[in-house]
């Protein structure tokens, strides 16, 4: 049996994560190849709000401090964990999100690290938009879970950086403009170039 693919969809808020997935799945299905998707969002969408409001904090907050140090992790870390159990079935999942802190500390090149199947194929892709297009797109969308970065955009842009990994080309940039066939080949090329990690070479 081949080794599983986690495909891990980036980028900031606004670039076309969930949209670029949605075809991407469609795709394959097309072609009878089967995955699985893992957005964070989904995962922990039931119990958020309901764990925000009952620290008397706004169900809709996903950007301020008291979110990212105590329910943060408890979202990827769940997305992860089943994310482990359709990868060692065999089948593919896509991961789509800004998994940002684990591109800072590097886990995300790591599938130990990550706790995946040490022989999980990693691929990673960046999907790069201007703030301004980023910013009709995420009021078109009405998400009251946005309300914080639209009203504090001057300063939610000032925050964002690139990820080392992605500025040092460790992970490939996709315009996220481009047309949705550009996108679609740029990840199938991605597919058909991915090598299982050094970590687990006996099964390469």
């Amino acid at each position: 049996m081949p080794a599983p693919c986690a495909l891990f969809i980036l980028g900031h808020a606004g670039t076309g994560k969930s949209v670029l997935t949605t075809r991407f799945i469609r795709q394959q299905l097309q072609r009878q190849h089967t995955w699985c998707v893992l957005d964070k969002d989904t995962v922990g969408e039931y119990w958020t709000g309901p764990f925000l409001q009952a620290c008397g904090q706004d169900p809709n907050d996903r950007d301020s401090p008291f979110f990212k140090e105590k329910i943060r992790d408890l979202q990827y870390k769940s997305t992860l964990l089943i994310g482990k159990e359709q990868l060692e079935l065999g089948l593919n999942v896509v991961f789509p999100g800004p998994w940002s802190r684990e591109l800072a500390s590097g886990a995300l090149f790591s599938a130990m690290a990550l706790g995946l199947p040490a022989n999980t194929r990693l691929i990673h892709v960046w999907l790069d938009l201007p703030h301004e297009i980023r910013k009709e797109r995420i009021i078109k969308r009405a998400d009251p879970r946005d309300q914080w970065k639209l009203e504090h955009w001057g300063d939610y842009i000032q925050s964002l950086k690139k990820p080392p990994a992605v500025e040092e080309g460790k992970i490939p940039v996709l315009d996220a403009s481009s047309s949705p066939e550009a996108l679609l080949a740029a990840l199938q090329e991605l597919l058909e170039t991915a090598t299982i990690p050094p970590e687990h070479p006996e099964s390469a």
